[in-house]
């Protein structure tokens, strides 16, 4: 314990700093991924833009659409999605339908659905990549991307607000996916997405500095890496020892954590249903 107060004390001299901790579910990312192609109105000129920017009614959609999409279902969509297959995915609409009309639903839930589904139906090219523009820089998505382009925005983002280039970026190469971490860096790690808080898709420029270098290294090479293991082990792990919260809430305090699951759905829908109530 105290070595971990010790270190926390060292960052914390004369440095800016943040924790920045993604942790996402990977089966749920297929629905969200659904809800993006099909329900966007953007390219489904059938769904209300209330239902895809409002991020209550969004967060719903993503909800139906998980209850709707077995595990089965959801490997075949992802494959489809990825591959830019609208004619696989069209067959998928009538058993996620069936489910949600099935279900304990309201009406206007349904009807959205049935809305959506039958003008994707009718107008498939609507839904490819050669027509949607935003998937374009996304045609290579995995849940793995979704966190490292997070990554990436965290460190533009303290970059701009601390008036700080990153100059180098440090990764362990002892994780197993270091080597999709290079190429999506090499790819997206000079984008900056503009989120206006307003829930529609965000606008993307480029960094106005140049890209940092990214070196792969053993953790036992670079003090760095050694303290965020720590870091990372101290926030993964529950204690009722005294000081072991004390070092918690230190730690809290420079989180800026990000979470996609159906968890967190479900916990933006009652919040906002308790602050319309």
């Amino acid at each position: 314990m105290p070595l971990a107060h010790n270190l926390v004390d060292a960052i914390d001299v004369g440095n800016q700093w943040i924790f920045n901790i993604m942790q996402l579910h990977k089966p749920y990312i297929a629905p969200t991924k659904f809800v993006d192609l099909i329900f966007d109105p953007g390219e489904n000129r059938a769904v209300p833009g209330g239902w895809y920017w409002d991020e209550m009614h969004r967060h719903i959609l993503c909800l139906l659409v998980d209850d709707a999409m077995p595990a089965g279902l959801a490997k075949d969509f992802w494959d489809a999605y990825l591959k830019d297959d609208i004619g696989r995915i069209i067959l998928m609409l009538d058993a996620i339908q069936e489910l949600v009309v099935e279900g304990d639903y309201p009406d206007p839930f349904k009807r959205v659905f049935a809305a959506a589904f039958n003008f994707a139906r009718k107008n498939p090219d609507a839904f490819t990549m050669t027509s949607t523009q935003k998937r374009k820089g996304y045609q290579a998505h995995s849940p793995n991307l979704v966190a490292f382009t997070q990554l990436f925005q965290a460190i533009h983002e303290f970059a701009s607000n601390y008036d700080s280039p990153p100059q180098t970026l440090f990764h362990d190469k002892q994780d197993e996916f270091r080597s999709e971490l290079i190429n999506s860096y090499n790819t997206f790690g000079s984008v900056v997405l503009h989120d206006a808080g307003d829930g529609k898709w965000p606008e993307a420029s480029f960094v106005n500095y140049s890209l940092a270098k990214l070196e792969i290294m053993s953790s036992t090479e670079n003090m760095g890496l050694q303290a965020t293991d720590l870091l990372l082990w101290i926030h993964q792990r529950n204690s009722s020892n005294p000081d072991f919260l004390s070092l918690k809430q230190r730690l809290s305090e420079k989180e800026t954590p990000y979470y996609i699951g159906r968890g967190m759905s479900e916990l933006i829908v009652d919040l906002h249903m308790r602050n319309r109530s």
